[in-house]
């Protein structure tokens, strides 16, 4: 990467992290698992407790959009 290129992806992660300590701690678990472990749904379901993996695909569906929220670009996510 340039220096510039760096930066940018320096000032992305930094949102992204920030944004991500602002959820509870469920929410932020499935989005580690699923964003960044790309774990199953069903893998979900049974580490969060949930009765099954469409459970699961909503609870990470919700968290992405508090995710976006917080970050500041929920009206640029389309789903």
């Amino acid at each position: 990467y340039s220096p510039l290129e760096a930066v940018i992806l320096k000032e992305r992660s930094d949102r992204y992290l920030e944004a991500l300590r602002t959820l509870k701690p469920g929410d932020r678990m499935a989005i580690i698992f699923r964003l960044e472990h790309h774990l199953s749904f069903d893998e979900i379901a049974q580490r969060l407790g949930k009765k099954s993996p469409d459970a699961a695909r909503m609870t990470v569906s919700r968290a992405v959009k508090k995710l976006a929220d917080a970050i500041g670009v929920a009206a640029q996510v389309r789903p």
